[in-house]
């Protein structure tokens, strides 16, 4: 026969067990046949309760519930404690401490002992005046939850060391198990990434397969054991309903050294490092250590310049163009817009100091636009006079898989009145990270609409021979280096082969980095169409294009 004592220990077991399952929501459990409940202390104080450990009989849970939903929850109980039911899912009105109520949802299950009858009736209790930062899958915090704690930390000062990490392949688990399966899948991780951060950080479920999380104790080395270990316990595959579900995770970190700078800037170095890790460095752990030539906390200050003058109209930005010529006659042909920023405190920047860091913010897109507008707009004086001249204009992932980039290009061409069909968009390398079959279907209607599509920098980066033969773009711009350094052994292979194969696909071939007369009497045997170089001009302003080629 189980004494008081044993009971109790075993009441305190489930009790601990559904408070890690809890993430920091309320817990109540109940041993039936010994007549006792325990409840977590947050949930004594949210409700006024008389203590963590109460007999049954001195509560009547339903007095709690608001008189509309207590029907619902007496006959929810009667079929638990009757064995007509095992486990519950609901949403009450409850009463708090203060006679006000609130929306809790009621999450839990039943042990049942040999007689099949309930011995034991745990659960955890939601606020959902508090879930817009709780994620209802693990329970763990959410994005929102994230934003607020860092913003905290930074408004705070506060030194802090943060990690995004994610899953990779989620769809294809989806796809093959189900999105039961999946959402299993995603908790086991949740739990692990909990079980390694321990009590030394907070853990948040971000968007889709993608996990963070936030540590004032652990240094930057400490944190990096710590990712390896989760690494090293996701190859090893995690339990998901009796199946080991072997997982690949990549992760990307940055250490905020407590200085000045804004949340949103901070996670997009995040997310720039942990695409990195994914694209480039197969899972391992990639610390950002800031753009090229600047330390992490200088870099962090000019994106946030950067992103400050975004939203200002974009204040300090202005464009520029480089001509690209006929590679047989050396005429004039097209202008490719590139972009320009002077920081007040910088100075002249490139955008390779910023553009691959904030590519993927959501800010970049508004960028984008304001470079399709005023290339169109500067585009259209040159039409006056050229009226075959076509203006390039690159696209980032954020604009090209935005759901009002056709609203957006119809509505700046409609404005500006310049002809789509003088417009031609650069695919970046980053693009090609996007889901190839969105991407071709988002080509396709591209060219529908009459715009031209080319592909930059190929020859570089993965895919480049398949997304020449998927997506048929009108161009591609073949990797800079293998212009530049043609001379190096297997570069003018390259160059003749790429050249060639694209050409029989249909595609034509624009050649830039064509910086001297070597390099373009060299390439002057290959099926070219287009060249661009400081040979023929560096990137200038319009009235000096318009002046020097018009």
């Amino acid at each position: 026969m189980t004494t008081n004592s044993e009971r109790r220990k075993m009441l305190d077991d489930v009790f601990n067990a559904f408070t890690i399952l809890g993430r920091g929501n309320y817990v109540s459990v109940c041993d039936v046949k010994g007549n006792l409940l325990r409840y977590s202390r947050a949930a004594v104080e949210l409700f006024g309760l008389p203590g963590e450990y109460i007999s049954v009989g001195d509560i009547d849970w339903s007095n709690y519930i608001h008189p509309e939903d207590r029907f619902n929850h007496t006959r929810m109980m009667k079929a638990l404690l009757g064995g007509e039911q095992c486990s519950y899912d609901l949403t009450y009105r409850t009463r708090l401490k203060d006679g006000t109520y609130a929306k809790l949802r009621y999450i839990g299950a039943t042990i049942n002992g040999a007689d099949g009858k309930p011995e034991i009736v745990g659960g955890i209790m939601i606020n959902e005046g508090l879930t817009e930062s709780t994620d209802p899958v693990t329970l763990l915090r959410n994005r929102y939850g994230f934003f607020r704690d860092l913003s905290a930390a930074v408004e705070l000062k506060r030194s802090c060391v943060v990690v995004l990490c994610g899953i990779n392949k989620m769809n294809a688990i989806n796809d093959e198990h189900g999105y039961l399966f999946g959402n299993s899948v995603l908790q086991q991780a949740g739990w692990l990434l909990q079980e390694v951060v321990g009590q030394e950080g907070t853990v948040y479920r971000m968007d889709g397969a993608k996990f963070a999380f936030l540590t004032e104790s652990l240094s930057p080395e400490e944190v990096a054991v710590k990712y390896e270990k989760l690494r090293r316990a996701a190859q090893a595959g995690l339990p998901v309903e009796n199946v080991r579900q072997v997982l690949s995770i990549n992760g990307g970190m940055i250490h905020f050294d407590g200085g000045s700078s804004d949340e949103r800037t901070i996670y997009a170095c995040l997310s720039f490092a942990y695409n990195d890790s994914k694209f480039y460095h197969n899972g391992k752990l990639v610390n950002y250590n800031g753009a090229i030539g600047m330390n992490a906390h200088d870099s962090l200050e000019l994106l946030d310049e950067v992103r400050d003058c975004i939203l200002m109209d974009c204040k300090n930005f202005s464009l520029r163009y480089q001509p690209v010529f006929d590679a047989a006659t050396e005429k004039l042909t097209s202008i490719e817009a590139l972009l320009c920023w002077q920081s007040e405190r910088f100075g002249d920047v490139p955008p390779s100091a910023y553009v691959p860091v904030l590519e993927r913010d959501y800010l970049f897109e508004e960028l984008g636009y304001w470079i399709l507008r005023h290339a169109m707009e500067d585009g259209l004086k040159l039409l006056k006079r050229k009226p075959d001249l076509m203006i390039n204009v690159n696209i980032s992932p954020a604009q090209i898989v935005d759901d009002l980039l056709f609203e957006e290009i119809d509505k700046i061409s409609a404005s500006v009145g310049f002809p789509p069909k003088n417009l031609c968009f650069e695919l970046t390398q980053s693009c090609r990270l996007i889901e190839p079959d969105i991407l071709r279907r988002i080509v396709r209607a591209l060219k529908r609409k009459g715009i031209l599509c080319l592909i930059d920098d190929f020859g570089s980066g993965v895919a480049s021979i398949d997304f020449l033969r998927d997506l048929s773009p009108n161009f591609i711009k073949l990797e800079r280096d293998y212009i530049t350094n043609i001379k190096e052994p297997g570069n003018l292979q390259i160059v003749r082969h790429l050249s060639e194969l694209a050409s029989e696909l249909g595609t034509q071939v624009c050649l830039k980095g064509v910086e001297n007369t070597a390099i373009r009497d060299t390439i002057k045997k290959f099926p070219i169409k287009n060249v661009q170089g400081n040979f023929y001009s560096e990137a200038i302003t319009l009235d000096e294009l318009a002046a020097k080629f018009l």
